[in-house]
């Protein structure tokens, strides 16, 4: 069975054992899968009855990405147009497939941010789109000084604006780029984990108080 044809008989989404499986055999050498699903996960754009599809895909992607991203970082280019379709999932996969990549294409990935901003200002698609595209930030922003800059002011609108519980993905953001920010943005850093390191969530505390230490 073809890739197109495992991907067009799933019933939800987002599979992730089909896209485990996928990833997996991609990282094993199968390459050629790799390449039907960065196409797939723009399949048909404007069509809602594919986002399964489309959705599919980007989740194959973005496991390669995370394990080997200079598989992916070539191709870049190719899934941009997945930051733009309707549902949700397939944009917070590839976005977060932009920020595994960055380190290895920033020409292309520095494209994703005008994306990250418009989820960020946004905010109806709720805690995964806000959180992938705060870990983008937070990606690009620790290549180097100059790309931190470039990236803090739209993390610092999230900061203004938080949604439920997205405080874990703007620590661990702020803790990637950390090193690469000015002092008053570092400042602007601790008081954001002061305000947090008290948290009822364990993973919250942990996330600002590894901010706080580098004082």
């Amino acid at each position: 069975m073809s890739v197109f044809e495992q991907l067009s008989n799933n019933k939800g989404t987002i599979s992730s054992a089909l896209g485990k499986t996928l990833a997996q055999k991609v990282l094993n050498g199968q390459l050629d899968i790799l390449s039907e699903c960065i196409e797939l996960s723009s399949f048909e754009a404007e069509v809602p009855a594919k986002k399964h599809i489309r959705s599919g895909a980007a989740k194959v992607v973005e496991i390669v990405a995370e394990k080997q991203p200079e598989l992916v970082a070539p191709h870049l280019e190719k899934l941009l147009p997945a930051l733009s379709v309707k549902e949700p999932q397939t944009r917070w996969m590839t976005i977060r497939t932009m920020g595994f990549c960055a380190h290895l294409n920033r020409a292309v990935a520095q494209k994703a941010i005008e994306h990250a901003e418009a989820y960020l200002q946004n905010k109806k698609d709720g805690l995964c789109l806000c959180s992938s595209a705060d870990l983008f930030l937070g990606d690009f922003g620790a290549i180097s000084k100059k790309d931190a800059q470039k990236v803090f002011p739209i993390l610092s609108l999230s900061i203004e604006n938080l949604i439920t519980n997205e405080q874990d993905w703007v620590l661990e953001a702020l803790l990637k780029m950390f090193p690469n920010l000015e002092k008053d943005e570092q400042t602007e850093a601790f008081k954001f984990a002061e305000h947090w390191q008290y948290s009822a969530r364990k993973s919250t505390q942990q996330r600002a108080r590894k901010i706080l230490r580098m004082r």
